[in-house]
């Protein structure tokens, strides 16, 4: 037996707004089935759960594999996506890494293999 694919399933407030978020700052694709959401971008795939309560804090975050860390990076600098502002990282077992913050309050952390 092996594993073939994981995906992560974040909380979301709004399903609308959060699929306005990932298409028009990051460039995926989603679905919207009321109280879940799909978005899509080629092989890398987000799902979200619709909070029953939208003032409590649930948050989450997951790690999304890049091959051009740095581009991304650029984009997401422009877009003023970044979180904490400004922070792209060498981490010493040989990925470079950044995060952003959705507008649910979760970290979706980027990273490329070196």
């Amino acid at each position: 037996m092996k594993f073939l694919k994981a995906i992560p399933v974040l909380p979301a407030k709004n399903m609308r707004e959060t699929i306005d978020f990932y298409e028009s700052r990051l460039g995926f694709k989603g679905l919207n089935f009321g109280t879940y959401a799909i978005i899509q971008s080629g092989f890398t795939e987000i799902h979200f759960s619709l909070i029953a309560e939208k003032n409590s804090t649930h948050y989450a975050n997951c790690y999304i594999y890049t091959d051009d860390i740095e581009d991304l990076y650029t984009m997401c600098a422009e877009k003023d996506l970044l979180y904490p502002k400004g922070q792209i990282t060498d981490m010493k077992f040989g990925k470079k890494e950044f995060s952003i913050k959705d507008n649910n309050g979760n970290i979706i952390r980027f990273g490329e293999l070196r």
